[in-house]
């Protein structure tokens, strides 16, 4: 049996372009993305994106709690990638699932509910705040008492994949959401998936 660690936003749901109108609107830059622009912030780090958005760090942690506010309000209208429910259901069969996210608990519930998958998710770790992944994914790890031989964290960020280097588990990266498929592919995971069918595979 795998305790499989998944993140959320860009992971399982897709709410990459509410998240990234959200922080426009929040951050005020002095003019809108560009397509082009939004493809090139797909293959940087979250420090680079908020360094090209122009984004002090000391007004971060404020303007994380507003987009957290904001996409509270916005949730509704997320949804799942496709094929995302039918691999958690697969997977929930035999595996502990958990979700680990910077997103609320709150927020996370409301779009497994809304898809009838939450009675496949064992237990939800959001609110991780902005510490880093790897020290929450240690805890998880701890207050589960999972071995760590059977742990993957899977994500859409390379910052993903770094904590679960730092937390000595296996780590997946996924191609369809927040960092290109490149940039996932850069960073040199341990598995690499690029559909969400092929999530099943975790399993394995």
């Amino acid at each position: 049996m795998k305790a499989l660690i998944f993140d959320f936003d860009g992971t399982l749901a897709d709410s990459f372009e509410t998240m990234l109108s959200i922080f426009e609107e929040i951050s005020k830059p002095e003019k809108k993305l560009t397509a082009v622009e939004i493809a090139d912030l797909r293959g940087k780090s979250l420090k680079e994106i908020i360094k090209y958005l122009k984004i002090k760090r000391w007004q971060v942690p404020r303007l994380v709690l507003k987009a957290k506010k904001q996409l509270s309000v916005r949730m509704g209208g997320i949804l799942l990638f496709p094929g995302v429910k039918q691999s958690l259901i697969k997977l929930g069969e035999d595996n502990k699932i958990y979700i680990l996210s910077t997103n609320s608990s709150s927020n996370i519930n409301l779009i497994l509910k809304k898809n009838k998958i939450d009675q496949y998710i064992k237990r939800i770790y959001g609110d991780i705040g902005l510490r880093g992944k790897a020290p929450a994914l240690k805890k998880l790890i701890k207050k589960e008492g999972l071995d760590r031989a059977d742990c993957i964290y899977i994500g859409d960020e390379v910052r993903d994949i770094e904590a679960a280097r730092k937390a000595k588990i296996t780590s997946a990266g996924v191609t369809w959401g927040f960092n290109s498929p490149e940039a996932i592919r850069n960073a040199n995971p341990d598995m690499v998936i690029e559909k969400t069918r092929k999530l099943v595979r975790l399993a394995k």
